[in-house]
């Protein structure tokens, strides 16, 4: 475990100060957690694209809940408010907010996995020194 006084600084949009104070400054639990959230993710995403591909608002609705609570466990505080909000959108927007907002939504889910394996990859080289 590394030393108390070595602090890892995540890469934003990560929170660091929210996830060192969530785990109580457990780098081998943040970076197991971030392991945990990459074996869901790639489930979680093909969801969240079936509903939409299939016009299932509920099913979306219900796959970005699912999804949603992911990126508490990683410090991705900002998308987790987006998937909030496009959840609470998700059965009321009309046809062309929905597929735009969806749009930006796929986008950051795909780009947020790499972030999420580079910061993997960083804590583990940490934690190992």
């Amino acid at each position: 475990m590394p030393p108390a006084d070595n602090t890892f600084n995540f890469s934003p949009p990560i929170d660091s100060k929210y996830l060192i104070d969530l785990y109580a400054g457990d780098y081998v639990m943040i970076g197991e957690t971030f392991s945990d959230v990459l074996m869901e993710y790639d489930d979680f995403v093909r969801q969240i694209n079936a509903g939409y591909e299939q016009g299932d608002r509920t099913a979306l609705k219900s796959a970005v809940h699912k999804i949603k609570p992911l990126f508490g466990f990683v410090g991705l505080l900002t998308l987790q408010a987006e998937c909030q909000d496009f959840e609470n959108s998700c059965l009321r927007a009309e046809a062309g907010a929905l597929a735009a907002n969806f749009s930006t939504l796929r986008s950051n889910l795909l780009n947020i996995r790499t972030l999420i394996e580079t910061e993997k990859e960083r804590l583990h080289q940490f934690n190992n020194g």
